[in-house]
């Protein structure tokens, strides 16, 4: 499961680092990322009808992880088109810095409303995943919603609603850089896609999360200020990679048998391997 999904996932960024680069813009460009999303989700869909978890705790993984970041991504272009579609058409910039300032407060408060689901989410507690993320009419009644068409399958309640408290933050992410960017006078930066698909992490996600555990204790990002969570959002941001239950994985990291700074020795001896190489050459 791990390797189709992670190939579908890239195949996305892929697709849209593409359109970007065709130089779409604004409505346009949203509504072909939602078309590729769209697309992937229906793929991802067809997967798991015929896919049968081999336990629970591969379910688990598949509806708290996977596919709320195929989801929240087809969510996110979703709230993009109609945040586009509603945007003055006075392209005064101070009219727009209204509009999005308001907007952001709407999606705030939406947030704020799923702020104990958050704060579990964030915790690293998995008491409740497998009332949560486990597919069962009786687990759905547990979870308050609003979705009135669920399809049991291939959906839980807190599946779905994780989904959306992963597109309303990137919605968020997205108007705060806009509302910079006006302020500070930068229209073109403000018209342009903010997202980043240039580089793509295609290692295994245990390696980018050891990396960012020791760029934590380090204490070299933000002179030490830093938090873990925002190292691995600045990470997530870079790679185009979602390395959500990093607190999970890094409990075993800690535990492995194999070493618990695999990744970090394995840099360590590229880059030796490196610099050797490049002195040979230069004496060549």
């Amino acid at each position: 499961m791990r390797k189709f999904t992670e190939e579908l996932h890239q195949k996305v960024q892929l697709s849209i680092q593409k359109v970007s680069d065709q130089g779409e813009v604004g409505f346009e460009f949203y509504n072909s990322c939602y078309s590729i999303s769209k697309a992937a989700m229906g793929e991802l869909k067809e997967y798991v009808y015929r896919y049968k978890f081999k336990d629970r705790v591969e379910e688990i993984q598949f509806f708290k992880e996977i596919k709320p970041t195929f989801q929240a991504l087809l969510q996110y272009y979703k709230e993009l088109l109609e945040i586009e579609v509603k945007k003055p058409t006075i392209a005064e910039r101070r009219y727009l810095i209204k509009y999005y300032q308001k907007t952001a407060r709407y999606y705030q408060m939406v947030l704020k409303k799923n702020d104990l689901f958050r704060q579990y989410l964030r915790s690293g507690n998995t008491v409740s995943d497998h009332q949560l993320f486990v597919r069962s009419e009786e687990n759905n009644d547990l979870f308050p919603s609003d979705a009135i068409d669920l399809d049991e399958k291939f959906s839980t309640v807190a599946s779905n609603e994780l989904a959306k408290i992963k597109s309303h933050e990137m919605v968020l992410e997205f108007l705060c850089f806009r509302i910079e960017a006006l302020k500070a006078g930068d229209s073109k930066i403000a018209n342009e896609p903010i997202e980043n698909y240039d580089t793509v992490w295609t290692g295994d996600k245990v390696k980018l999360i050891e990396l960012a555990y020791a760029l934590f204790a380090s204490g070299d990002v933000n002179n030490g200020k830093a938090t873990i969570k925002q190292i691995i959002k600045a990470l997530e941001r870079a790679f185009n990679v979602d390395l959500s239950g990093f607190y999970r994985v890094f409990q075993n990291i800690r535990i492995r048998l194999s070493g618990r700074t695999n990744f970090l020795d394995f840099l360590k001896s590229c880059l030796t391997k490196f610099m050797d190489e490049t002195d040979l050459n230069y004496r060549g």
